[in-house]
């Protein structure tokens, strides 16, 4: 029982501090957007559908590809903010493999390019 008691509390802490904050972009300016972004690393962004009326749409933003996990690269995107339409931010997203842009970064004396 005692190291029930004991156990308790770390298992909480512990699993509070890799929660990433969740917030509203249309309650707050583009500036304190990206400003929270760049604060916590790494974000959960709420805002309405302009889709769907009602529904509230979500995803994680990021400051960087360090918050990328491998396999993913750093997209720009835009959320709604309350003084914006189209607030610039990032998000991760899986590195495209296909090799549809194949050629694209390479040079034309690059043995690799197709």
């Amino acid at each position: 029982m005692k190291i029930l008691l004991i156990a308790l509390p770390v298992m909480l802490v512990a699993t509070s501090v890799n929660a990433i904050p969740k917030y509203t972009s249309t309650r707050m300016s583009c500036e304190r957007v990206q400003a929270t972004i760049r604060q916590h690393g790494a974000v959960i962004l709420t805002y309405p559908s302009l889709r769907q009326r009602g529904q509230m749409l979500y995803d994680t933003y990021v400051a960087n590809r360090r918050f990328c996990r491998p396999g993913e690269i750093v997209a720009r995107v835009t959320v709604p903010s309350a003084d914006r339409p189209y607030c610039p931010v990032s998000t991760c997203k899986p590195e495209d493999r296909s090799g549809r842009d194949m050629g694209r970064d390479r040079g034309p004396n690059d043995p690799t390019r197709p």
